[in-house]
């Protein structure tokens, strides 16, 4: 009987070898990322993702509810300022009605300046924003001093007028140094989250802004150098800057139950207001009188009676 030879195996299929490109200079048998160009590797975004996109309604709604605020808080001067003078119920409320719309105007420009002013930082917006702040609170604060000293002081107004021009911009070209150097400082602790330093720093420059006000309210006479009308439209003018910045702060615009509660308050403190000015005729005189800044937004809701 013949013998059998057992067939010989047959060995598994090899792949084929990886067609290589030989003007790639890639190895084939890499991943898929690795074999990524490089520059498409480092276009990928690194980071964390964005936040969603806040609807255009809950904007506008918070927009809404925090000019509400706002209003409320600028017009809180000139409303102790009237009741002094007139002896009624209800101005408060008067005055945040006849400023809601001027507020809602400045908040939602100041929101969408704010974003004009990220896209023109160069990366370093927080160091940008301490020295601009620095720089606009230091020489207004030299332009109140120097004005006030010249108007109390000089009695030849054109001689004082040029002394004061002359003056201004030299210290507006010296601040700014001194407000970038200070500036950077500030933000380096922002973001190195030293709270306590920062606070430090912040109630140091108040304290200073203090000190230098009481040393120059001893240099001026007990009159002061301003009108009733003009020291009150200054500060009037301050509060109601400085309560649009804050409600224009980014954020406030996702803040839900501003949207929600925003609108419907404020329209009500609209009639409300609005029916007080127009039920109190004398009112509008007084409030130019008291607070002349408040003057025009008044006229258009309740023209004064003369």
């Amino acid at each position: 009987m013949p013998s059998t030879i057992p067939p010989r195996p047959s060995h598994p299929s090899r792949p084929p070898p990886l067609s290589r490109d030989p003007r790639d200079p890639r190895d084939p048998r890499e991943p898929p990322d690795a074999r990524e160009p490089r520059d498409s590797r480092e276009l990928r975004p690194s980071g964390p993702p964005e936040p969603p996109r806040v609807p255009f309604l809950t904007r506008f709604g918070s927009a809404v509810g925090a000019a509400l605020v706002a209003s409320g808080l600028a017009s809180g001067p000139a409303a102790m300022r009237v009741t002094s003078a007139l002896d009624a119920r209800g101005i408060w409320p008067a005055l945040a009605a006849a400023t809601l719309i001027p507020m809602l105007l400045s908040v939602l420009t100041l929101r969408q300046a704010r974003v004009g002013l990220r896209a023109f930082s160069l990366g370093d917006a927080r160091k940008r924003s301490w020295s601009l702040a620095l720089w606009v609170g230091a020489f207004s604060f030299v332009l109140l001093a120097l004005g006030a000293v010249l108007r109390a002081k000089t009695h030849h107004h054109p001689l004082a007028g040029a002394t004061f021009s002359i003056a201004a911009g030299v210290m507006a070209v010296l601040l700014i140094p001194f407000s970038l150097r200070f500036g950077s400082i500030a933000a380096r602790w922002q973001e190195d989250n030293r709270k306590v330093r920062l606070v430090a720093f912040v109630v140091v420059l108040l304290g200073g802004a203090l000190g230098l006000m009481f040393g120059l309210a001893r240099i001026l006479p007990p009159g002061g150098p301003f009108s009733p009308a003009v020291s009150a439209n200054l500060v009037d003018v301050m509060a109601f800057t400085m309560a649009a910045l804050l409600a224009s702060r980014p954020e406030f615009e996702a803040r839900r139950a501003l949207a929600l509660l925003g609108p419907p308050l404020a329209a009500a403190l609209f009639v409300l207001g609005a029916r007080y000015l127009l039920l109190t005729p004398t009112l509008g005189t007084t409030i130019e009188q008291r607070a002349p800044a408040f003057g025009p937004a008044v006229s258009v809701l309740a023209p004064p009676q003369r």
